[in-house]
């Protein structure tokens, strides 16, 4: 059975391979043993002007690891860099028992913490373990002024299916995004709404890791994420992913992404009344008042695109009349497979004054049919099955928002105007 999925895996690699002539091919399940570096990313959870996490891979375990960073680029030459940061979080990567049983090899995770950092500045940054560099990769910092900004945001990049190997229309997904943030350098974030993997084992992960590496610009800019827990990112894999350091709770919590933005992550896979929902009305009566916009996003739908009703009852319960109490802008929610824009909702019908939900899921997971003769899917909202990623700008009198397609066609196209108390609440100030 282990030769069989080798073959699949093989055989998926050289069909993607053809689609990707020009891109560097990722075999994440044959890498050598080595420390070399792999898999670079940037979180964001909390203060994103001051703080990152820099994570990487290594196949081999390494007990000498360093970030080397500037806002100058050195050009790699790691004697050059001022700043370093060698107390790194590093561990294995859990291995589960289909992980054993398939002959899964090993993978090691390194996360280093930075802080105090400069808002909307350029830094670059070498990764090390045990003396193996890596290239010159770039990110750059959330500003803290009211400066127009862009943001991607998808979600379900998990792949469907019983074989870890077959991912190609998430690699093309992950291209896409690259390609918008080589189109518009304002690009500050990645908000991923969950369902990273199929399941919490490496065999799934380790491929996930391999074709983010995909979204790197061709200049090594690296757009940080900001993690949205999945009913599928089970166990310990999705703490090993996205470790943070002293999370005050389970992965809920509060980006402000700019000086008048606040993006509040929500964690459906925890209860949602209780210290949650207390939370959320807390944090949002203190957020409200201090910016132009408000952004929520989480996993499983309020407003369902495929799954029934009934289905998305406890957030509706929950969630939806803090977020209408609190006048939040847009909600991004995922889980469905398919792509969908509600109307304006509030109290439980159409309103002009409403919250738009978007969503549902199509960073690589096969899609479903959805059901468009639902009232919140009418026009001026809308739905159809197809793999997608939002581009969101906010400006200061809108959110333009726009879902792109797999060869890059605007699949839907919208605004959300500024909601009236807070222009107001401008002007008095």
């Amino acid at each position: 059975m282990k030769h069989a999925f080798a073959l699949l895996g093989v055989f998926s690699l050289m069909v993607v391979g053809a689609a990707f002539a020009d891109e560097p091919l990722a075999k994440s399940e044959v890498l050598p043993e080595s420390t070399q570096p792999r898999h670079v990313r940037v979180t964001w959870m909390e203060n994103p002007q001051t703080e990152a996490v820099i994570s990487w891979s290594t196949t081999l375990p390494s007990s000498r690891n360093q970030v080397s960073y500037d806002s100058i680029s050195r050009g790699g030459e790691l004697r050059l860099y001022p700043a370093r940061v060698r107390d790194v979080h590093s561990g294995e990567y859990t291995r589960q028992r289909d992980d054993l049983e398939y002959g899964e090899p090993p993978l090691y995770y390194h996360h280093a913490h930075l802080s105090g950092l400069k808002p909307a500045t350029t830094y670059y940054f070498v990764v090390s373990s045990e003396g193996e560099d890596s290239q010159e990769f770039h990110f750059v910092t959330a500003p803290d002024d009211g400066r127009t900004v862009r943001m991607l945001f998808g979600g379900d990049s998990r792949i469907g299916g019983s074989e870890p190997y077959l991912h190609e229309d998430r690699r093309n997904m992950n291209l896409r995004m690259k390609a918008l943030a080589e189109e518009h350098d304002d690009v500050i974030v990645f908000c991923h709404g969950g369902d990273f993997y199929q399941r919490a084992e490496l065999r799934y992960m380790r491929p996930w890791l391999t074709d983010h590496e995909l979204t790197v610009t061709s200049d090594g800019r690296i757009i940080p994420i900001i993690p949205v827990r999945g009913n599928h990112d089970r166990a310990i894999g999705f703490e090993e992913m996205f470790w943070w350091p002293e999370r005050e709770h389970d992965y809920y919590f509060v980006t402000q992404l700019t000086g008048e933005i606040a993006l509040v992550t929500l964690n459906t896979e925890i209860s949602l009344a209780g210290d949650q929902r207390r939370w959320l009305d807390l944090r949002l009566r203190e957020l409200r008042p201090e910016n132009r916009w408000i952004y929520a996003q989480y996993h499983k739908p309020s407003y369902p695109s495929v799954r029934g009703w009934t289905d998305g009852e406890d957030r509706r319960h929950n969630f939806v009349p803090v977020f209408e109490n609190h006048n939040v802008d847009i909600v991004t929610e995922s889980h469905d497979h398919a792509l969908k824009r509600t109307v304006p909702i509030r109290e439980g019908g159409p309103h002009e004054r409403g919250i738009t939900y978007i969503g549902d899921g199509g960073l690589g997971v096969p899609q479903r049919t959805p059901d468009p003769t639902r009232w919140y899917l009418q026009e001026p909202g809308m739905t159809k099955p197809v793999h997608h990623v939002h581009l969101l700008e906010f400006y200061e009198d809108r959110i333009h928002g726009r879902a792109f397609g797999m060869e890059g066609d605007v699949l839907d196209d919208f605004s959300i105007p500024v909601q009236e108390q807070v222009v107001e609440t401008a002007a008095a100030e």
